[in-house]
């Protein structure tokens, strides 16, 4: 299907000439707009007007777009069809469009006509002047120059006046400057200054001492005096990446500009607002980590390019001998199966899943069945600190005394003694305590301290110094059967203690120490309360279901964080960079930038 489309333009003295052209589809398009079929160059007339669609030879439709209309025999209409024998008036804008029959070379026959006036633009063909602002606002080359004044006087002159008046004399009275102060220093701060320096205030001169020089590293350091350097000076040199062309080239011009660079504000960038100082991307680890083996050979880390793919097995620090004073400890690969000497002797799985826990638990009192519940939990000993991030230290008294009580005797007044927990002579001076104490109960009796005796004849004397003797005897007696009784193989100390002297010679057993690790990853952050946040349960990632020894490490390996955690780009896991669980400025113990750490920790490779 074809239509031709022929405008028609009358020209002096009648004569008539006529512009054919013809599309070879079914519809044709009517607008202001270059790329519309038929260009209708006239203000009145819409960028996109209107389409004529030929249904057939004899029918048309006539379709305005949605912010105009088309006027068809006087009635402004939005879409109508329309027959070519009607000879109907169709006008857009100044337009007159005529629909007849065509010949054989198209299917039909649209001519138009500019029937009306043209607007001034069509007329004149300047339309800059009718679209300008000109005569209603000033000249731009003025305005230009006013806002440059402007600019330079509320951002450079005010602020440099207020800044260079401030360092004299205090005023007794408010002047202009003052006034002007909040304003001028409020138009050169670049943001809101992050939570850890939201103390300073508006007060610019702590750290900007020198009017247009970037803040110096004595500054920093002047309250940052405790923060570890990530390494030795001369190490970071070593193994920083060999810089390119581009980055020498930037390097210089920094330093022209008095921008140097290895500064505290080449990482750290302030009045970034809720983002605080702390670079996120680990892109700047990564240059170093990535190949230190080819530049730097005095360090033992393995390459790391990302947590997903190329990130070596944890290394936790496992005790190796909890006796000496100083503890022995060593960075073990746990795809070396590491084993742990921590002194003591505690089945995870028998508490988790054994029957005699569970009736042992049913036989407690409805307090401690109410914490309890059915059966034993992780949580029920195990439990964050304040902070959310590490497991407080277990405690005899506070996590295993529910079940394994210290109790020895309950007295005829229902009041229970309890063994201490931790020194064998703290147990040893509880129990001739109370034996003694039940001897002289015995020789006294009931009888009150203000009564006097009766002269007692010698034979009696005899017989009570002989009575005195025995049951001084019989206590000391019954204080080591108690003793043997409770460090026993069967007694209740070497059910989770191992005893390393019988105490043969010395009279009391010797138990080997207990040291427990809190902090397997010392050189790792992790927060163990945003891991319980969700419904993930404490034996989906450390298996002590299946663990019967105390020296099982029951850290989980890297794969088990990569289930959730995944730094490659387009994955639903949890977005993980090296910030994550590794800081740049950490201690031997990973503490935070503002405070040094007393602990005393021996490593096998003789680090500190």
């Amino acid at each position: 299907m074809a239509i031709r489309v022929e405008f028609i333009r009358r020209r002096p003295g009648g004569r008539i000439t006529v512009r054919p052209t013809i599309y070879d589809k079914d519809n044709v398009t009517f607008g202001r707009a270059t790329d519309c079929d038929v260009h209708l160059p006239d203000l009145r007339v819409g960028l996109h007007h209107a389409r004529l669609i030929c249904r057939t030879p004899e029918k048309a439709r006539i379709e305005a777009s949605t912010d105009y209309r088309v006027r068809v025999d006087g009635a402004l209409i939005r879409r109508r069809d329309l027959s070519i024998d009607q000879d109907a008036d169709v006008r857009i804008g100044p337009y007159k469009i005529t629909l007849g029959p065509a010949d054989a070379d198209a299917d039909l026959l649209i001519e138009i006509e500019l029937v009306e006036a043209p607007t001034a633009v069509g007329e004149s063909g300047d339309e800059d002047e009718i679209f300008s602002m000109k005569g209603y606002a000033p000249d731009k080359r003025i305005s230009a120059w006013a806002v440059t004044v402007l600019v330079f006087t509320v951002f450079l002159a005010i602020p440099l006046i207020v800044y260079l008046d401030e360092s004299g004399e205090p005023r007794q009275q408010r002047s202009t400057i003052d006034y002007l102060s909040p304003i001028a220093n409020q138009n050169w701060l670049s943001g809101a200054l992050s939570s850890a320096h939201a103390n300073l205030g508006a007060n610019c001169r702590v750290c900007h001492e020198q009017t247009f020089v970037r803040v110096r590293d004595d500054v920093c350091l002047s309250c940052h005096s405790q923060t570890r350097n990530h390494a030795p000076a001369q190490s970071l040199v070593a193994a920083a990446p060999d810089k390119t062309t581009r980055e020498r080239w930037l390097s210089s011009l920094h330093n022209q500009l008095n921008i140097p660079e290895e500064r505290c504000g080449s990482c750290h960038f302030e009045h970034n607002g809720a983002n605080g100082v702390t670079p996120t991307s680990s892109s700047m680890c990564v240059e170093c980590h990535s190949s230190m083996d080819r530049r730097f050979d005095e360090t033992t880390l393995v390459n790391v390019i990302n947590f997903s793919h190329w990130h070596p097995e944890f290394k936790p620090r496992i005790i190796l001998d909890p006796q000496p004073d100083i503890l022995s400890v060593q960075r073990i690969s746990l795809v070396e199966h590491p084993k742990e000497n921590n002194g003591l002797k505690f089945p995870h799985d028998f508490h988790l899943k054994d029957k005699e826990v569970i009736r042992k638990l049913a036989t407690l009192g409805p307090v401690s069945q109410a914490r309890y519940g059915d059966k034993l939990d992780c949580a029920d000993c195990h439990q964050v600190d304040a902070a959310g991030a590490f497991i407080t230290p277990i405690e005899m008294e506070l996590h295993c005394g529910d079940c394994h009580s210290l109790a020895f005797v309950t007295e005829q007044n229902a009041n229970v003694r309890f063994l201490p927990h931790g020194d064998p002579e703290d147990v040893r001076a509880t129990l001739e305590d109370f034996y003694l104490a039940k001897a002289t109960e015995l020789l006294l009796g009931d009888r009150p301290s203000g009564v006097l005796e009766r002269q007692l004849s010698a034979e009696a004397r005899a017989r009570r110094a002989q009575s005195q003797s025995s049951a001084f005897v019989d206590a000391r007696t019954n204080t080591q059967n108690m003793i043997a009784r409770i460090f026993s193989k069967d007694g209740i100390c070497q059910k989770c203690h191992t005893t390393i002297d019988s105490g043969a010679n010395s009279g009391m057993p010797r138990m080997q120490p207990v040291k427990l690790t809190n902090r397997y990853l010392p050189k790792a952050q992790f927060s163990h309360a945003q891991h319980m946040a969700g419904n993930t349960d404490c034996v989906d990632c450390h298996r002590a279901e299946t663990s019967s020894h105390s020296s099982d490490v029951l850290m989980p390996s890297i794969t088990v964080c990569r289930t959730c955690h995944n730094d490659t780009s387009g994955t639903k896991a949890i977005a993980s960079d090296c910030l994550t669980c590794h800081s740049y400025h950490d201690d031997s113990n990973n503490a935070p930038l503002m405070t040094s750490t007393n602990a005393v920790v021996k490593f096998s490779d003789g680090a500190k």
